[in-house]
């Protein structure tokens, strides 16, 4: 993650890393020691290092385990609330189905009974389908600014918890 110096946490470990190898080399090769004190002193280095690098991996791991469960606990939120709009979605469909369904059933009974009144019929049946279709309509789109509304709650809180991981 990048600091507010955009110093990316990685490279500065891995410069430091770097660092650390090339001055105590450095230091090692220009001090006045035999042979058998500097391999030995740069075998002693060599271990240290591998412990460090040891450390880190682990380190690492343990994030990334932390990290996968904030994005495991993310995921299943988003489910929950697409599955939610689409509950929402479901339903009114559902009820928008039934509404046309019985007002062309009471248009066909009026065409039946009266021609005059087969005008007014059909318009009464358009008018309430058309309210139906717009309460559905407001309805889902309450729903979906919900649904869109949590889900981008839901991924910020996601992205904080794996920042404050990361910078443990």
């Amino acid at each position: 993650m990048a600091d507010k110096d955009g110093l990316n946490v990685k490279d500065f470990l891995i410069g430091g890393l770097i660092g650390g190898i090339i001055g105590s080399v450095t230091a090692l090769l220009l001090a006045p020691k035999s042979g058998k004190e500097l391999r030995s002193d740069l075998n002693d280095q060599v271990d240290v290092l591998k412990e460090k690098g040891n450390e880190w991996k682990d380190v690492a791991y343990e994030k990334g385990i932390e990290i996968g469960g904030v994005a495991k606990e993310k995921t299943s939120q988003l489910k929950d609330t697409a599955g939610g709009f689409v509950d929402v979605v479901k339903d009114k469909s559902q009820q928008l189905a039934d509404t046309v369904s019985k007002q062309g059933k009471n248009v066909k009974d009026v065409v039946l009974k009266n021609k005059e009144e087969n005008l007014e019929a059909t318009e009464e049946a358009v008018k309430n389908v058309k309210e139906e279709v717009e309460h559905a309509s407001k309805d889902v789109q309450k729903a979906a600014d919900k649904a869109k509304t949590d889900a981008k709650k839901t991924v910020e809180a996601g992205k904080a918890e794996a920042e404050k991981i990361a910078k443990k």
